[in-house]
């Protein structure tokens, strides 16, 4: 998705959710408000059709629902913490890592992943690098004997709408 084009969709989102929150106003009324003396005003001309849709939730491929929250899917950034191929034992510390980090930081998502014979775990959804950077610092220091292990990846992740 092209940056222009996401950055228009989240304006679009942050609005109807400003709009949501203050019912009083759609954001044609709040557009078109009586100008003061000395103001200029807004007048749009907008069919009944767009005004309904403004402010409504339409099914697309980038939008997942998950246990009663909306998520936007785009591509970003994840922390790799942790990568092995030994199918006895790979599993097992994959989950003890994955509970020790659910249990420091508790806002962060998880992912644990198969792809035979690798299992991998990725934490966090970040939008920039700068910020998976910045928990890439963090988790090594929380975690200094697996430092060399952790990396920052480019994929697909899911941001919350609410």
């Amino acid at each position: 998705m092209k940056p222009t084009l996401f950055l228009a969709i989240l304006s679009l989102l942050f609005v109807m959710g400003v709009s949501a929150q203050s019912p009083q106003y759609s954001i044609f009324e709040a557009l078109e408000k009586r100008p003061k003396p000395g103001e200029g005003g807004v007048i749009i001309h907008q069919s009944e059709g767009i005004k309904r849709l403004v402010g409504t939730r339409i099914d697309s491929d980038n939008v997942d629902l998950n246990n009663g929250k909306t998520f936007i899917k785009t591509m970003g950034y994840r922390i790799q913490v942790y990568s092995g191929n030994l199918q006895r034992i790979s599993k097992e510390e994959l989950q003890n890592l994955q509970s020790k980090i659910n249990e420091l930081y508790s806002d962060i998502e998880t992912y644990p992943d198969y792809v035979a014979p690798f299992w991998r775990l990725y934490v966090g959804d970040y939008p920039t690098f700068e910020e998976a950077f910045q928990m890439l610092r963090e988790l090594r220091k929380t975690f200094p004997q697996r430092k060399n292990e952790f990396y920052i990846i480019e994929c697909e992740i899911r941001l919350p709408l609410e």
